[in-house]
């Protein structure tokens, strides 16, 4: 299999990421994004766990619709299926955004 990337996209920071398993869950994808460090041995986004009001925050990976230019959010999962990377049409090489979303405390 070939090596399946994508660049994500979180504030001003831009990374190009390997994905082992493109068809594995978003939810363990971003499992593995908050713990991945970089060559210099520290994590490679930082995951603040609340916003600036104290609210908690959870994270999911947007996409571009290029219609209207918009982020729109891939959640992780849709009733009970999970969901992956293709339920998005995300392929090689394309751009992700993590999108922080506060939930009511």
């Amino acid at each position: 299999m070939d090596d399946f990337f994508i660049n994500i996209v979180y504030k001003d920071k831009h990374v190009k990421f390997r994905i082992a398993n493109p068809m594995s869950p978003l939810g363990t994808l971003m499992n593995n994004l908050r713990h991945s460090v970089g060559q210099d041995g520290r994590l490679i986004f930082d995951f603040p766990s609340v916003d600036s009001t104290g609210a908690p925050l959870d994270y999911f990976f947007g996409k571009e619709d290029p219609e209207v230019h918009e982020i729109r959010v891939m959640r992780p999962r849709i009733g009970r299926t999970e969901q992956t990377l293709a339920d998005y049409n995300v392929k090689n090489g394309d751009t992700v955004f993590l999108v922080p979303d506060p939930f009511p405390g």
